[in-house]
């Protein structure tokens, strides 16, 4: 905070007719004194002074400018893009997303049985590329020792 000390100078009388400066108690620049202000204390806040003592230049912070403003909008959004693109990344090496489609969706064969068929050639036809006793296992459990009927339709699903 500052201090000013001015000259000691009577009241401004009021009259009806042309009032002069120093009547009205004007001070001139050349009557103010600056005082240096005490030091301030990091620990306490103390409110700034509502005006400068003459002879202070204020500087103010400088005005940002809308050039300044879009550069910095324009680091911020590259900032985020780059944060997106390595979590996506750190996503993709970690595995899957849960939102991602599978790779392949579980296919279901029917088929429909003929006269003469025993489990192992329905099996066969079902999962022609896996081992058929797993599958002919799989039936007989489900199943159970009902035997095969023709015109039976049996669903695998893969």
């Amino acid at each position: 905070m500052a201090a000013v000390m001015t000259t000691h100078q009577p009241a401004p009388r009021r009259s009806l007719g042309y009032v002069s400066r120093r009547s009205l108690g004007y001070v001139s620049r050349r009557s103010l004194t600056g005082v240096p202000a005490a030091p301030r204390r990091a620990h306490l806040h103390a409110v700034p002074d509502p005006a400068p003592a003459p002879g202070v230049v204020l500087r103010r912070r400088p005005r940002v400018t809308a050039a300044t403003f879009r550069r910095r909008r324009l680091a911020v959004a590259l900032a985020v893009a780059a944060v997106v693109l390595t979590a996506g990344r750190a996503g993709a090496s970690l595995g899957s997303s849960p939102l991602a489609a599978p790779e392949r969706r579980p296919s279901v064969t029917e088929y429909v049985v003929e006269p003469g068929d025993s489990l192992w050639t329905v099996a066969g036809e079902l999962a022609p590329d896996a081992d058929p006793r797993a599958v002919v296992d799989a039936l007989t459990r489900t199943r159970g020792e009902a035997p095969l009927l023709p015109g039976e339709v049996i669903r695998w699903q893969r």
